[in-house]
């Protein structure tokens, strides 16, 4: 009987604790966790580390039904996977990233798609609605093969007034090179050019968009460059180092003296910061150059044209 007995104390005893802990960890959850503990957050735009100082940076992505569908240089469409590529390496808790469209496409079957599946939460922004446009800090135009005129005038005349731009050539085959495309790619006279395989470029700037190349000029390193030819209203930061490995698209037009392809440079137009990128949409950095931003290129790419310091 007494071993029944102290049996039944100690299984009293263990239960009690084992109540009190219950009631300790639903009191801690509910009264004390809230702002007071690092808790793990969820979703590819979420660091359980990362601390948001100021408002999150407001990033317009550009996606062309008209490139997504219109004129090319292959066989296929285009569709918008490479226009999304830069946008996939851009996920932070310092950047909102926003679709913007052109007019009258919002209810394309193909592009509902792509808004459904990356940008759920987000009323896609027209591109020609100033309004809408005036609250992104920075817009991103990568492989915009194609662009109607209200575009270019309208992403114009935004970054004339300040909002920063990430851009690929944008608009070099429609409406092609001209006076409105050649200031947003930042070069005068521009054509396009290309390479099938990696060429040797080297690091010819100084800045903080180069990484740890900053302060390597003459380094060299390899990629695949595919961008505008011609000279550069800017700064350039990485040229193909022979012309002769690169092809241009444009019959009878030869490589100048003095006109390169620059896989990466900076620009301005009127107010608005340029970065101009010239390597393949192939693939969303090079590798080098990925690595010599520790995984965060097109990251400090948007905080540098939003005026903030690269993170």
């Amino acid at each position: 009987m007494p071993g029944k007995r102290q049996f039944g104390i100690w299984a009293a005893v263990v239960l009690f604790l084992l109540v009190l802990g219950g009631a300790i960890f639903v009191g801690k959850t509910y009264f004390w966790s809230s702002g007071s503990e690092d808790v793990p957050a969820t979703g590819e735009n979420s660091t359980a580390t990362t601390t948001v100082s100021g408002p999150q940076i407001q990033v317009g992505i550009f996606l062309s039904a008209f490139t997504a569908t219109g004129p090319r240089r292959q066989m296929s469409p285009y569709g918008y996977q490479t226009q999304l590529r830069a946008m996939k390496s851009m996920h932070d808790p310092s950047i909102r990233l926003v679709p913007v469209i052109e007019p009258g496409t919002v209810h394309i079957p193909q592009l509902q798609r792509i808004l459904t599946q990356y940008f759920a939460d987000e009323t896609p922004i027209d591109v020609t609605d100033d309004n809408a446009m005036q609250t992104l800090d920075v817009l991103s135009v990568t492989s915009a093969a194609d662009l109607q005129d209200d575009a270019v005038r309208a992403i114009t005349r935004h970054v004339r007034d300040g909002m920063g731009l990430l851009e690929r050539q944008p608009g070099y085959l429609v409406p092609g090179y001209n006076a409105q495309t050649n200031a947003l790619c930042g070069f005068r006279d521009g054509v396009f050019g290309w390479s099938a395989s990696p060429v040797e470029c080297e690091v010819v700037g100084n800045h903080p968009l180069l990484g740890d190349f900053s302060g390597q000029a003459g380094k060299t390193i390899t990629l695949v460059p595919n961008g505008t030819v011609g000279h550069l209203i800017g700064i350039p930061l990485i040229r193909v180092k022979q012309m002769h490995d690169v092809k241009l698209v444009l019959p009878g037009r030869t490589v100048g003296t003095g006109e390169y392809l620059y896989p990466l440079y900076i620009s301005q137009l009127g107010k608005g910061r340029i970065v101009g990128i010239g390597f393949t949409q192939g693939q969303a950095v090079p590798q080098e150059l990925e690595a010599a931003h520790h995984g965060r290129f097109y990251i400090h790419c948007v905080q540098w044209l939003a005026g903030k310091g690269l993170s």
